[in-house]
C-alpha cells in the first residue's frame, strides 16, 4: 500500500514537470513567430478589441459603393463593359543597337577604288602671234605737225582727219617705240571705240581705265606688243590724244 502512494506522487511530480515544460515551451516560440513577421489579421484584432476597443470603425467613403456596385455589375454581364479604345498607340521607333559592353564594334570597311589612271593635263596651246612690224627696223625720228619719216601706222592707228600734234621714233636694235599726239574731232568714246576696233582687227586684247586726274585710257596689245593711249576733252572741246607704243620687230 505505500509503495502504491509513492508510485502515485511520483507519476504526479512527472505530469507538473512535463505540463511546465510544455507551457514554456509556448510561451517561447509565440514572440518569435510575431518576429519573423506572423501578424494577427485585421479582423481577429478587431474582434479581440471589441466595441470599446482601440481599432478604428470601418469607414465608407462617399461614392466607393458606386463604384463597387457598377465593377460588379460589369463583371456579371459582360455586355455592359464599355467599348476599347480603337485608337492604337503609334509603333515605336526601332531604337538603335546599341554594343553590349565589353563587346568588340566593327569599324566601316573603307573600299578603296582601283588604282586610277592620273589623267594626262595639259595647258592650252599658246595661240602664236605674228609681231606687229617684221622685217625693216623702222628710222629713227621726231616731226611737229606732222608724223616723222617711217612712222609705223599699222602699229600705232590714228583716226582719219587728226590733226598731229607731234610724233617721234626711237630704236633699240629690234624694239621700238612710238609716240604722237594729237587732235581729233571725235569724242572721248568714239576715240576709245576706234581703239578697240583695231585691237579686234590684230587679235590683241583692249581695257579700258581711268588715270589719275580723271582721263580715260585704253590699253591694248599681244605679246611684245603694246599701246597706250589717252584721251582727255581740251578746254577749246577738242578731244586730244596722247599715244605710246612699244614693240620688237620680227625677222
Amino acid at each position: 500500500m505505500q509503495n502504491k502512494k509513492w508510485l502515485a506522487w511520483a507519476l504526479a511530480v512527472i505530469v507538473v514537470l512535463v505540463g511546465a515544460s510544455i507551457a514554456f515551451n509556448v510561451a517561447a516560440r509565440t514572440p518569435a513567430a510575431t518576429q519573423a513577421g506572423i501578424q494577427p489579421s485585421p479582423s481577429a484584432s478587431n474582434s479581440a478589441a471589441g466595441p470599446t476597443g482601440s481599432a478604428s470603425p470601418n469607414v465608407t467613403v462617399p461614392g466607393s459603393e458606386s463604384a463597387s456596385a457598377s465593377t460588379s455589375a460589369t463583371e456579371k454581364d459582360p455586355s455592359s463593359r464599355p467599348p476599347a479604345s480603337s485608337t492604337k498607340a503609334p509603333a515605336s521607333s526601332k531604337a538603335p543597337s546599341t554594343a553590349a559592353p565589353g563587346s568588340a564594334i566593327e569599324s566601316p570597311k573603307l573600299e578603296v577604288p582601283a588604282s586610277a589612271k592620273p589623267s594626262a593635263t595639259t595647258l592650252p596651246k599658246s595661240v602664236k602671234k605674228a609681231p606687229v612690224l617684221s622685217g625693216t627696223v623702222p628710222k629713227e625720228g621726231t616731226a611737229k605737225g606732222n608724223l616723222t619719216s617711217g612712222f609705223p601706222t599699222k602699229a600705232m592707228p590714228i583716226p582719219e582727219g587728226a590733226h598731229i600734234v607731234d610724233s617721234s621714233v626711237s630704236t633699240q636694235k629690234r624694239n621700238v617705240q612710238v609716240a604722237v599726239n594729237y587732235r581729233t574731232s571725235l569724242g572721248v568714246e568714239a576715240v576709245l571705240k576706234y581703239y578697240e576696233a583695231q585691237a579686234a582687227k590684230r587679235g590683241w586684247v583692249a581695257t579700258r581705265g581711268t588715270t589719275a586726274d580723271g582721263a580715260k585710257s585704253i590699253t591694248l596689245g599681244f605679246g611684245d606688243d603694246s599701246l597706250v593711249a589717252t584721251v582727255r576733252t581740251a578746254p577749246t572741246g577738242a578731244t586730244t590724244v596722247a599715244a605710246f607704243g612699244s614693240y620688237v620687230v620680227g625677222k
